[in-house]
């Protein structure tokens, strides 16, 4: 196993760890038994359970921002990429929702951990600067009205975040992706140029 296959194997085993047990449950001697891996293996990519865990979040994050800037590089209106956007974020929501312990538990980390937050707060903040740049777009070709991009930005992320945190204390509240599909068109009607 080359040592990129053995970081993937050890991050795919240390998602169904983390998954069946939580993070907090979850011990890195747990990771080691189910990877299959000698402890100096594991240790070798991961010094501690939080680096882990921040490596597994960083490499959803990675992947969000690549999927974002897919759908901005696309054809078409701010208004397509924001639904295009809104379709594919619900539906990774979902699967990121199904394959780890309740977001409820990770923001607890993110508040503990210094490097695991300040991993979210970069990458939010790249999600701000994207998003908003799709906003100025859309008013710049008349489809939406002169807003701010930024607060506008922030509200499409506190929407995502805010619908997996009511999914994580009542799930039967919410469908992820069909909820989140709605909000964005909301967000969009409200931001259509008059």
């Amino acid at each position: 196993m080359t040592e990129h296959e053995s970081k993937a194997h050890i991050l795919a085993t240390a998602t169904a760890v983390f998954a069946e047990k939580g993070f907090a449950k979850a011990s890195m001697n747990d990771i080691v038994r189910a990877s299959g891996l000698s402890k100096g293996g594991v240790y070798w990519h991961f010094k501690s359970k939080n680096a882990l865990i921040t490596a597994l979040f960083d490499q959803f994050f990675v992947g969000q921002l690549a999927l974002l800037d897919a759908v901005l590089a696309s054809e078409g209106t701010a208004v397509a990429k924001f639904t295009q956007l809104a379709t594919l974020s619900g539906t990774e929501t979902e699967t990121l929702a199904a394959q780890f312990p309740s977001p409820l538990e990770f923001y607890a980390l993110a508040a503990r951990e210094e490097g695991l937050k300040t991993l979210l707060q970069t990458h939010f903040y790249s999600y701000q600067q994207k998003i908003s740049s799709l906003v100025q777009q859309g008013i710049a070709n008349g489809e939406f009205r002169d807003v701010d991009g930024d607060a506008i930005a922030k509200t499409f992320i506190a929407l995502f975040e805010g619908a997996l945190l009511v999914w994580a204390v009542s799930p039967e509240l919410i469908d992820l992706s069909q909820d989140i599909e709605t909000a964005v068109q909301h967000l969009l009607q409200g931001l259509q140029a008059k």
